[in-house]
């Protein structure tokens, strides 16, 4: 994978050393303002001692994309670029920034030990640091313009200093036009690349007609996130508005008026779809918790009359047995009335007196009779 700096050398073109006859009229502008504002005696910056040559000076080496070492008059010097800025990476109560060490190589691609530099300096000769201040050439080319151009350091302003400005600040917009380097938006931690994902994320959401309330809560939950995300990021580029990350800074106020409506138009557009889908989800809810209740009320009430029918059959069922009782206990009942059976009595016997018996079988025989013919007397037979 290519790094940043592979990249940008890549969309860089290798040396920025174009433009020369405009960057040296730019210089003589530059070099004749200066000359107006120190013969008005506007500043105190200190003349060259005699004899000296402080404009000539040979790289000793490259400390980052804005600060050299060269060896001026035979001293070491540290030399700060003057008009340009680029990310910091010495720092170290800091982070390293985007494209820091990138700038600090492609710094060290335009500038090598032992190379000679020209020196052209502004109203004011040190920095609060002790670094000396200047414009540095090689072969005609302005290098605190070619960083600049390279998308890899942005133009500053640090007044009475401008000798340089007017030529870098061009350069910086052909970076920005050309969108290299800290200008790219496809390198990931650029300040463009932060604004175009944060848009592209807000824009590729698309409007959804959920079918259910689960459905329209997944989908608030994608937009929600997007909305969350693009806020929090449109937060950290309001935050580039105070200044204090000097570079990101300066390319957020450059690119600005350009990004910020887009972002503005797609985060609008997603908090009105979140709503949208919130208001859809509550009435779904709402909707679906009718609904169930309806279901619930006629599952109820068909168990119901499934239990009042079987209890009415149940019923039916006892009322028929009941009837069939009764029936049956009508039919024995008549069966009963058509046969009464006599009521049985018992009567003692009456105690007589046992006749004597004379030979026969039962009480009061007398013996045998004789009849005369016809049966009308009789007499005992003797």
């Amino acid at each position: 994978m290519l790094s940043h700096f592979d990249k940008g050398v890549q969309l860089f073109g290798g040396s920025n050393t174009a433009r020369p006859a405009k960057r040296k009229l730019a210089a003589a502008i530059a070099t004749l303002l200066s000359v107006g504002i120190v013969a008005t005696g506007c500043t105190s910056a200190p003349a060259a001692a005699a004899g000296k040559n402080d404009s000539r000076a040979t790289i000793v080496r490259i400390v980052d994309g804005d600060t050299i070492v060269a060896e001026v008059s035979g001293t070491e010097t540290t030399i700060r670029l003057l008009n340009i800025d680029t990310p910091e990476t010495k720092d170290p109560n800091e982070p390293v920034q985007c494209l820091g060490p990138e700038s600090t190589e492609y710094m060290k691609s335009l500038l090598a030990p032992g190379d000679m530099i020209d020196l052209e300096y502004d109203v004011q000769r040190l920095d609060p640091y002790g670094r000396t201040l200047a414009g540095v050439y090689k072969d005609d080319s302005l290098v605190n313009a070619d960083i600049v151009a390279a998308g890899l350091g942005v133009a500053v302003l640090y007044q009475p200093n401008e000798r340089f400005y007017a030529e870098v600040k061009a350069a910086e917009q052909d970076a920005q036009n050309a969108e290299q380097g800290l200008f790219s938006p496809s390198i990931d931690c650029t300040v463009p690349a932060m604004v175009n994902q944060a848009t592209s994320d807000l824009e590729g959401l698309e409007e959804v007609d959920p079918e259910s309330s689960a459905a329209a809560w997944t989908a608030l939950a994608v937009v929600a996130a997007a909305v969350l995300a693009g806020k929090a990021k449109k937060a950290a580029l309001a935050a580039l508005d105070t200044g204090e990350d000097g570079v990101a800074g300066a390319v957020w106020a450059a690119r600005k008026a350009k990004h910020l409506p887009r972002l503005d138009a797609a985060l609008n557009r997603a908090t009105a779809m979140e709503s949208k889908l919130a208001t859809t989800r509550m009435a779904m809810q709402e909707s679906e918790k009718k609904a169930k209740a309806a279901k619930k009320a006629k599952a109820e009430a068909k168990a119901e009359a499934t239990r009042k029918a079987t209890a009415e059959r149940e019923a039916k069922a006892d009322r028929r047995a009941a009837a069939a009782a009764k029936k049956a206990a009508q039919r024995k009942a008549a069966l009963k009335k058509r046969y009464v059976a006599p009521k049985k009595t018992y009567r003692a016997p009456v105690q007589t007196r046992k006749p004597k018996r004379s030979g026969g079988s039962y009480a009061g025989y007398t013996g045998p009779r004789c009849y005369a013919p016809g049966g009308k007397s009789w007499k005992p037979c003797g």
